[in-house]
């Protein structure tokens, strides 16, 4: 019988979607690895892995769709075939296509057992994931000794069947996953080690010395496309370890781009911030602007009279991170420029007449007053002048905050206060 979806995260068939997240957030803290004691971590990453996968159809509404209408007969090959090697091992359906009964009492997909996938990180430039770039990986991984074809002897050699597999190389077992739920999962034979035979020393493979397996460094060319997102991954198929008897898993590069000096990413938009003048502002401007991640060079051209008010941004279409998938693949997001408009320095003028050209060629509507006099009998405000120190920072703002513990000292003492109230009332 196989495992509901919805009890591995613990959560009803009707949870919203939020419900499901925050389920699988507390499922996936309480079963990582990272956080039990050595001996049960092993059991732990089984469990991790089992509410990992249960989250990635659940949070997808059509994967969810077609699990509430069809289970995971939804996932059979030809459909879903990535999540049905993981959840075929770890939740043990009976009774589905390509299930035999293993002579042990438990059960046994017809299809071989995988090795694990292996994961590797490739850090890259946020100018690599916009123009593309091929990485060499260097791997070390197993590989099954082609001398015995993993049988671990000579080819003159004639090894018996193991005894406590009968030549399966594998046997049963089960793995608690916590909740009293357990799954089904099959274990390499301890005595043959997964071979299905037992050889003898002096019948043992020279190349391999009887282990099956050999070492091998693999040079692999990982393309990485013009758009790739961060935490993207890339997936090798049929490239991680190998291991008799077992379909070889896959190779899953995690790409992580690296922080650019100029350039914010969010999505497929970018952001920087570019100077101009004050003059600039206020008179238009015609120049390069900004240099792109590919190396081209950006100019922009705003007509004079068009003023660009502190605080404004420069949208400019198209000018994003390439779109490599979707509805707008091929496309490319938008470029934003935040504006940091550069003042000039004070006592800039050489004297007061320049000034007051500047100032004359800038009309602005008078100011409006602070006070106004509801009626003609008001008396005017009384008028303070303050000194004053400009900063660049904001930091210090607060520092006066006064204390409110159990020991202020400037706690009010209304004692005798209300001694004298006392005696004012007698």
């Amino acid at each position: 019988m196989e495992e509901d979806l919805y009890a591995v995260l613990g959560v009803h068939k009707t949870a919203t979607s939020a419900e499901i997240k925050k389920a699988y957030h507390k499922a996936a803290l309480a079963s990582h690895p990272d956080k039990v004691p050595e001996e049960e971590r092993e059991e732990a990453e089984v469990r991790f892995k089992v509410v990992s996968q249960a989250y990635e159809i659940l949070s997808d509404d059509s994967q969810r769709s077609l699990y509430d209408r069809h289970g995971m007969d939804a996932f059979t090959k030809g459909r879903a075939p990535s999540y049905e090697d993981d959840f075929q091992d770890f939740f043990g359906f009976g009774g589905g296509p390509g299930f035999r009964d293993n002579g042990y009492g438990g059960s046994q997909f017809g299809s071989k057992p995988r090795t694990e996938n292996a994961q590797f990180e490739i850090s890259i430039s946020l100018k690599n994931a916009y123009i593309g770039k091929t990485e060499k990986m260097s791997i070390k991984r197993n590989i099954v000794c082609q001398t015995c074809k993993g049988s671990g002897a000579k080819s003159t050699a004639k090894p018996r069947k193991c005894g406590h597999c009968k030549g399966a190389g594998v046997v049963p077992g089960h793995m608690p996953i916590g909740g009293g739920m357990s799954i089904q999962v099959n274990r390499n034979c301890p005595v043959c080690a997964g071979s299905g035979n037992i050889v003898k020393d002096k019948d043992k493979c020279k190349k391999c010395k009887g282990k099956m397996i050999l070492e091998e460094t693999k040079i692999i060319e990982v393309y990485i496309p013009p758009g790739i997102q961060d935490g993207e991954k890339i997936v090798k198929k049929g490239m991680a370890d190998e291991a008799v008897r077992q379909e070889t898993g896959d190779i899953i590069f995690i790409i992580n781009i690296e922080k650019h000096d100029q350039f914010t990413r969010v999505g497929n938009d970018l952001r920087a911030t570019i100077n101009i003048t004050l003059v600039e502002a206020l008179c238009g401007l015609d120049r390069q602007i900004i240099q792109h991640l590919d190396e081209r060079v950006l100019r922009l051209k705003v007509p004079p009279g068009k003023v660009i008010s502190p605080g404004k941004i420069l949208l400019v279409e198209g000018e994003g991170m390439p779109i490599k998938s979707g509805p707008n693949a091929g496309g490319r997001g938008d470029l934003y420029l935040d504006i940091d408009i550069e003042f000039p320095k004070d006592n800039w003028f050489a004297d007061r007449s320049e000034m007051r050209r500047v100032a004359d060629s800038l009309t602005f509507p008078p100011s409006k007053p602070v006070y106004t006099p509801k009626s003609e009998t008001d008396a005017p405000p009384i008028e303070d002048m303050v000194a004053f120190n400009l900063v660049d920072s904001d930091a210090e703002f607060g520092k006066y905050e006064g204390y409110h513990g159990e020991d202020n000292e400037d706690d009010w003492d209304d004692e005798e206060e209300e001694q004298g109230a006392e005696c004012a009332t007698q």
